[in-house]
């Protein structure tokens, strides 16, 4: 499991992340032709940059929030 030191997602922290997806998208291109596997690489590259903005950015709920939003409304 990857496992961030900071909860923000840095441009160091999106090398590793890159670092740690490398092998696995490099033995799938295996599969494409050679001369499409760079373009394809960088496009999985900057799908992955774009879904790690959308996680960066995403506001979680606090535990009350939840209980609210869920019709457990908090009693006093």
């Amino acid at each position: 499991m990857l496992e961030l030191k900071d909860s923000n997602v840095t441009n160091y922290n999106y090398e590793d992340i890159l670092q740690s997806f490398n092998l696995k998208i490099r033995k799938c291109l295996q599969n494409t032709p050679y001369q499409e596997r760079e373009d394809l690489e960088q496009e999985i590259h900057m799908k992955i940059f774009e879904k790690l903005n959308v996680i960066n950015n995403l506001e979680v709920p606090g535990f009350f929030d939840f209980l609210n939003v869920n019709g457990l409304k908090r009693q006093n």
